[in-house]
Parts: structure tokens; C-alpha cells; sequence
């Protein structure tokens, strides 16, 4: 049976720990969203690539020497190098996906201004992620290949009292990464976004905490159901 990120067993068995420790913020994944369109986001959050643990960055540039025409095939070129070390802020933050220009106010009416115009060199011209086109060809689990943070957005994982974990959504008041001159990622991206006629982030988020849940062996919409 194929299961999200099982092409990355000990980052999977990580996460599995984590959300069997995690408490669950019932008013952040309370506030109105609506599902990501493709069409019209064109893969905002795609634009600077995907920061990835040590195991992923191993596995995708394996993946890509030896499978490349095949991705490739998904609709795609892609460069010699796939995986980069970025900076966030001027400060090394680990391997991440390469990324390459790319026309995103030309594609994308809201485009945030303090978004680059870039994207993840695995992001296809229709806004689909190659890695998990190549795995639904392959007969995968589409998120066989997808990095964790990809499939997880906008859900995060923040250390709570006690450095417990909580599984929260980040909101214009609690994103973490607005700054003076930069206006937050996840409360930016279409995703999300609060949408006052949308409904409750638990119910449009379920294929993700479905996911989630069997990963760390929990209920998660069960869950939240209760507490709600």
C-alpha cells in the first residue's frame, strides 16, 4: 500500500512521532478558508521553492538522476541542479528546491508584491507539483514524492507551552515570517487566506489531516469534531 512521503521512511517515522505528541489549535483551524484553485493561484506557494530535511534532499536528487527523462515527461525541464542550499533573510537555512523565473503578477491577478517572481523548478505550467504528477504515474500515492512541507500547506507544526508540538494555521496576527519588509508567506498564499464565505479550515483541510492522522495513528477530524 502507498502512503504520503513513504519515499522518505525516517522523515515520515519523525512525523509520526510528532503528531502523536501534538495538541491540535481549535480556532486556528476554525478560520474560513476556501480549497486552493490551481488555475488561480498558479502556484503562489510555490514561488521560492520547498526547504527540505537532509532525507528528501538525498532522495529528490537521487530520484532525478535516475528517473529525469520521466519526470521530465510530466511536463517539465529541469535544470542540472535540483536541490540548492537557500537563505532566508541572509541566513543559511538548509537544502531546499532550486528555483527559476518565472511571469507570477503576469499569471497571478493578486500576486503579494513582496513575493519574488520565481518558482520551484518542480512546478508544472498548469500549477501542479512534477513530483507528485510523476507519482500518480508511477501508481504512487500522489504525496509519494512531495515534500512534507508541500502536501502540509498551509497546516504548520509549531513548538507550543513546553516545546509540546501544536498544529496550528497561521493567520495575518500570528504568521511568523511578517516583517517590516516582508508581509508573511502563509497567511499570504491563496490557501491561506482567510475567506469569510469560506468554511472551517478542518473540513476543507481534510485530505491533509486525514493524512496526517494516519501517519501518527490519530483521528484528527474526529478530534477536532469534539472540540469543537
Amino acid at each position: 500500500m502507498s502512503h504520503a512521503i513513504a519515499a522518505y521512511p525516517n522523515t515520515r517515522e519523525l512525523l509520526a512521532e510528532t503528531v502523536r505528541a501534538m495538541t491540535l489549535d481549535r480556532e486556528a483551524l476554525s478560520r474560513p478558508l476556501t480549497r486552493c484553485d490551481l488555475g488561480a493561484c498558479g502556484g503562489t506557494c510555490c514561488h521560492d521553492g520547498v526547504y527540505l530535511s537532509s532525507e528528501e534532499a538525498a532522495a529528490i536528487r537521487t530520484l532525478v538522476q535516475d528517473e529525469r527523462k520521466e519526470i521530465e515527461e510530466t511536463g517539465v525541464p529541469l535544470p542540472e541542479q535540483v536541490v540548492v542550499y537557500g537563505k532566508w533573510r541572509d541566513i543559511a537555512s538548509g537544502p531546499k528546491t532550486a528555483t527559476k523565473p518565472a511571469a507570477m503578477r503576469k499569471s497571478v491577478v493578486d500576486y503579494p508584491s513582496h513575493f519574488p517572481e520565481t518558482s520551484c523548478v518542480f512546478l508544472l505550467p498548469d500549477a501542479r507539483c512534477a513530483l507528485q504528477a510523476y507519482s500518480v504515474d508511477q501508481g504512487l500515492h500522489p504525496w509519494h514524492w512531495k515534500p512534507l512541507t508541500c502536501w502540509l500547506h498551509p497546516l504548520s507544526i509549531k513548538a507550543g507551552p513546553n516545546h509540546k508540538p501544536v498544529l496550528t494555521l497561521y493567520s495575518t496576527e500570528t504568521d511568523p515570517q511578517r516583517f517590516e519588509d516582508y508581509d508573511g508567506f502563509v497567511c499570504r498564499t491563496h490557501c491561506g487566506r482567510t475567506e469569510e464565505t469560506g468554511e472551517p479550515a478542518w473540513q476543507v483541510l481534510r485530505e491533509e489531516l486525514a493524512a496526517l492522522g494516519e501517519i501518527g495513528g490519530r483521528d484528527l477530524i474526529a478530534e477536532i469534531e469534539k472540540l469543537i
